[in-house]
């Protein structure tokens, strides 16, 4: 099974990310017959956790992330957290595992995961690590190279980031709140800590990660509800300013059953596709719908 993340460096160098890949970053670890492939349904990863190198410097491996993030300097393999002088330095996002990482997410609690998969925000402290359960293989891992200790993040990595994690976004339909840190995963670490963003050790892992989420795209009313059947709902109304968004942004997973007439996929946005419209598009319609709602509401008098 192949992963949609192969994708990811073509769709990050098209965004004006410097990007660089680690040699045999398409490969998956352990054997042929027995590949380390990631274990969600779909065979992608859920989402996005966040780490940090506990050091201002590190140089990218491929054994303990899917990728890092930080500063090149003068074209240097190992990244930095801050720049040390007046010479050339690059944000760099270096790419160095399309599939799981053999040492990333490590122990954590599996309800986290339950609430990811589905959009739910994840806030502060969870419950205790899952006996014998592992995250490696749901998540994606990427290591900011930051010493952890309130010292901050270079502001060039951070907006990197911001991109990077709105290229994924767009890539694998996932929500900012796919997004979460390690320390959201298990209570042994306080990763990711930025400092400008965090007061404290204790929680400086749910601020960092809180200002992430609320600087990436979408949001509004909804989060990644645009591809459910419920939106089908919208093109039954005749409430004026609500109109028939919902089958053009969406996929039909089979509960529904639409007229023939009413092909889905239709809008100018998607012409040929079954919901081919990007994220952006999809949370642009529905809160579009909902401005409709309210306007009909506030109209009427409720």
């Amino acid at each position: 099974m192949t992963t949609k993340l192969l994708q990811l460096p073509d769709a990050l160098e098209a965004a004006g990310i410097n990007v660089r890949l680690l040699s045999g970053w398409r490969q998956p670890h352990g054997s042929d017959d027995k590949p380390y492939l990631y274990r969600e349904p779909d065979g992608e990863p859920a989402g996005h956790m966040h780490h940090h190198t506990a050091g201002g410097h590190y140089t990218p491996n491929r054994d303990k992330a899917n990728g890092y993030a930080g500063l090149s300097y003068e074209g240097s393999a190992t990244l930095y957290q801050e720049r040390y002088n007046e010479g050339n330095y690059q944000p760099v996002y270096t790419v160095a595992n399309a599939y799981p990482a053999p040492i990333s997410s490590g122990a954590g609690d599996i309800t986290v995961l339950e609430r990811v998969r589905v959009g739910i925000e994840v806030a502060g402290r969870q419950g205790a690590d899952t006996p014998g359960w592992y995250g490696n293989t749901h998540y994606w891992n990427t290591e900011w190279v930051c010493k952890g200790d309130s010292s901050p993040v270079d502001q060039a990595v951070w907006e990197m980031m911001i991109v990077v994690c709105n290229v994924q976004n767009d890539l694998m339909g996932w929500t900012p709140n796919m997004h979460i840190a390690h320390g959201h995963h298990t209570r042994r670490k306080i990763d990711l800590w930025a400092g400008q963003y965090g007061s404290s050790a204790h929680n400086g892992f749910d601020k960092t990660v809180e200002a992430l989420r609320e600087q990436l795209g979408g949001g509004m009313w909804c989060n990644d509800w645009t591809d459910k059947t419920w939106m089908t709902a919208f093109d039954d109304t005749d409430i004026p300013g609500v109109v028939g968004f919902g089958r053009y942004y969406c996929k039909n997973d089979g509960t529904y059953t639409w007229p023939t007439s009413k092909p889905w996929g239709s809008n100018p946005h998607a012409p040929t596709n079954d919901g081919g419209a990007s994220y952006a598009e999809k949370i642009h319609a529905i809160n579009y719908l909902f401005a409709g709602f309210a306007l009909a509401l506030d109209k009427g008098g409720n």
